[in-house]
């Protein structure tokens, strides 16, 4: 993935509107123009990250204790269009659903100490194969990661991100118990809706 300036983005997005092309990263998140789907790869999700253009999502208001049966601790989530649109429904997520979820040590910090990145690849989940996970944790987590505190880091068809994310999000909206938030489905917890 080539990154540039948002002045040459916007050019970019502009021009293809006029073409009658979609591109990803071209689209509108009620803030203006941001990118709607996150790239993949850890350099790559963590540079994005620091340009911070999903907090023009849909973010929940503040920091918060996690919400049973997360495992994530003090954290905060920005849902993209996909996601926000439908929030409160009870259909799949449509390919291209995404989140953000900053991870803190405390409920007071301000600056995440980590994150947990989903997005949804093609139209049926495939029971979680076709998401990509990417989750960086703090180095003295007590959740498995490598030297740079990386959990998982690609589709949810194998290794880490199979067991992992998968092996716990699977379970999204399948009772009450994993249903803490109204509209949870389809490896979705906490969807935020529009405000």
């Amino acid at each position: 993935m080539t990154f540039v300036s948002l002045g040459k983005r916007l050019e970019v997005c502009s021009l293809a509107a006029v073409a009658g092309l979609a591109l990803v990263g071209c689209g509108s998140s009620g803030g203006g123009t941001t990118a709607q789907v996150p790239p993949e790869g850890a350099a790559a999700v963590e540079a994005w990250l620091q340009a911070g253009d999903y907090k023009q999502w849909h973010c929940e208001g503040a920091t918060h204790a996690a919400r049973s049966p997360s495992p994530h601790g003090f954290n905060r989530i920005c849902s993209n269009d996909a996601i926000a649109n439908s929030a409160t429904g009870t259909a799949a997520w449509p390919a291209g659903a995404a989140a953000v979820k900053e991870l803190y040590a405390t409920a007071t910090d301000t600056t995440p100490v980590g994150y947990a990145v989903y997005h949804k690849k093609a139209a049926d989940s495939a029971g979680g194969a076709n998401w990509y996970w990417y989750e960086r944790v703090p180095l003295d987590s007590p959740a498995p990661h490598d030297a740079n505190g990386v959990v998982a880091d690609g589709a949810g068809s194998s290794g880490p991100a199979m067991s992992i994310c998968v092996g716990c999000h699977a379970a999204a909206g399948s009772d009450a118990a994993h249903t803490p938030t109204v509209g949870g489905r389809d490896q979705v917890y906490t969807p935020v809706p529009k405000s």
